[in-house]
C-alpha cells in the first residue's frame, strides 16, 4: 500500500525524535527477559530491572554467534520473554487515542497483533549488537503515583556514548503484575511519539488502511522505512 507524501514526510520528521528509542527498545528487552517463567510475577519493578538485564545480555554475548546465523531465535526469545510482560492492550489503546473508541473489537485485535509483530521485526535482529549495554537503576523520588510506577535507569551502551535517560512505566493488571505500557527516553514517550505517526496516517487513510499496511509489511518481511532510518541513526550516534 501506498501511503502519501504527507505521511511520508511526518514519518521522516518523527524520526528524528524517535531515534534514540531504537536503543532503549533493547533496552526493555533487556529489562523484562525471563519473567514468563512465572505464573504470578509478584516482584517490584526495580527487583525486574535489576534481575533480568544481566541475564539477557549474559545470553546474547554467549549465543552471539548463533543468534547471528539464525535470527528467527531473536525472534522467539522476543515473542516467548518480552510480549507476555507489555500491556500491549493498553499501550494500544493509548497509541491509537480517540481511534480506539472507534475501533471494533476485531479492528483493536487485529491492530495490536500487528503492531506487535512490527516492533519484533524491527528490532530484533539488532538486539544482538547490544550484549555489552548495561542498565543502572536510579534511585528516585515518588516512583509510585497512584496505579502507576516509574522506574528511572541509565542506559549505557558504550562506544564512548553518552549514557541514555530510560523511565519505564509500569501499570498492574488484573493479576496484580506489574507490566510495562510506556517507556520515555530523554523524556520523549514512546507511545506519544507512534500515537502522532499513526493518527495522521489514519486521518489521511483510515485505521484498516493502517492496519493493512502493518500487515502487508510484516509479511512481506520488510522493515518498516522509518524503523530503519531510526535504527541506523541510533547505531551511528
Amino acid at each position: 500500500m501506498v501511503i502519501n507524501n504527507n505521511i511520508e514526510i511526518n514519518r521522516k520528521c518523527l524520526s528524528k525524535t524517535c531515534v534514540r528509542y531504537f536503543v532503549a527498545i533493547v533496552a526493555i528487552w533487556v529489562l523484562l527477559v525471563g519473567n514468563y517463567a512465572f505464573a504470578i510475577d509478584d516482584r517490584m519493578p526495580e527487583q525486574i530491572v535489576e534481575d533480568t538485564s544481566s541475564k539477557v545480555l549474559k545470553t546474547i554475548n554467549e549465543d552471539n554467534d548463533r543468534l547471528r546465523e539464525d535470527p528467527t531465535l531473536i525472534n522467539q526469545l522476543i515473542n516467548d520473554t518480552v510480549i507476555p510482560i507489555i500491556d500491549l492492550d493498553s499501550m494500544g489503546k493509548l497509541i491509537l487515542g480517540k481511534y480506539w473508541k472507534k475501533a471494533s473489537e476485531e479492528q483493536r485485535e487485529s491492530f495490536v497483533a500487528e503492531f506487535k509483530d512490527m516492533l519484533i521485526r524491527t528490532y530484533a535482529k539488532s538486539l544482538v549488537d547490544y550484549g555489552h549495554a548495561k542498565v543502572n537503576v536510579l534511585p528516585a523520588r515518588d516512583k509510585q503515583e497512584g496505579k502507576y510506577y516509574t522506574v528511572q535507569s541509565e542506559l549505557e551502551v558504550g562506544s564512548g556514548k553518552a549514557p541514555l535517560q530510560v523511565a519505564y512505566i509500569f501499570r498492574k493488571n488484573k493479576q496484580t503484575e506489574w507490566k510495562v505500557f510506556d517507556l520515555a527516553v530523554d523524556g520523549l514517550s514512546l507511545v506519544k511519539n507512534f500515537r502522532t505517526s499513526f493518527s495522521q496516517e489514519i486521518r489521511e487513510t483510515s485505521i484498516d488502511a493502517l492496519i493493512s499496511r502493518l500487515e502487508n509489511t510484516n509479511k512481506s518481511g520488510a522493515t518498516d522505512e522509518v524503523a530503519e532510518e531510526v535504527a541506523a541513526e541510533g547505531v551511528a550516534e
